[in-house]
């Protein structure tokens, strides 16, 4: 799954490494800070078809479903998200892109020095080995800015079964897309074959990424600072 990212460079920053031909930034700098540890409920950053940068609710819940009592989801897989009665209509008409500088999984491990103890959540924080930002695939409910106040309106983080490596730390992991295959996640134009093969082949593969231990200070989604994302040997 994917349930924390951090997204802490400036909206220019990603729109130049999507090479946007006009991006235009709806969020207001002066209340925008650096987000260490975005959880569901906040509002990141996400990248729509029409260049536009908008800040947009992380969690979603179709109308029927809400009627239902059927809970908020994060995530959607891209296995049955085109199927999915939550998802599929988002799938053909609402795929967006959520800018990430890394994201956060959690191992089960025996706890340093005490193995009889129980073992313990570690949080790692994944992200590119090259340093550069990651580009999510994602659905939205919100493609105009009246739909933002309808009950359940946000958006999802497509998520993907974990190759090779990554797998040591979670099963699952977000679909991440590099700059030139994310341009091609939010055409509008792209074909149900279009959009299979490219979920299936053009994803960056783990042998891209790097990670290592973090603090359990992250743990709770209040926390937010740079320290969330050094690893945890630098701080003891």
């Amino acid at each position: 799954m994917c349930g924390r990212i951090s997204q802490y460079r400036l909206p220019a920053h990603y729109a130049q490494r999507l090479h946007l031909k006009n991006p235009f930034v709806l969020v207001d700098a002066a209340d925008r800070r650096p987000g260490y540890n975005l959880s569901p409920g906040t509002h990141p950053l996400a990248v729509y078809p029409d260049e536009t940068i908008r800040a947009v609710h992380w969690e979603y819940c179709p109308l029927w479903a809400i009627q239902k009592k059927l809970p908020q989801t994060i995530n959607a897989r891209v296995e049955t998200a085109s199927t999915s009665a939550y998802f599929r209509n988002l799938w053909k008409k609402a795929r967006i892109l959520i800018p990430a500088d890394g994201w956060f999984e959690w191992r089960i491990e025996p706890r340093p020095g005490d193995p009889a103890a129980k073992p313990y959540k570690q949080p790692y924080y994944i992200q590119r080995a090259d340093g550069e930002p990651m580009f999510l695939a994602a659905l939205t409910s919100i493609m105009r800015d009246e739909d933002a106040v309808a009950p359940g309106a946000g958006f999802v983080i497509v998520t993907s079964a974990a190759d090779e490596g990554l797998v040591d730390v979670h099963d699952r992991c977000p679909l991440v897309f590099s700059p030139v295959t994310a341009k091609r996640w939010l055409d509008p134009e792209a074909s149900g074959d279009d959009l299979d093969k490219l979920v299936k082949t053009d994803g960056v593969p783990a042998a891209q990424f790097v990670w290592h231990r973090v603090s359990s200070n992250v743990n709770r989604a209040t926390n937010d600072e740079p320290r969330l994302i050094e690893p945890l040997e630098t701080l003891l």
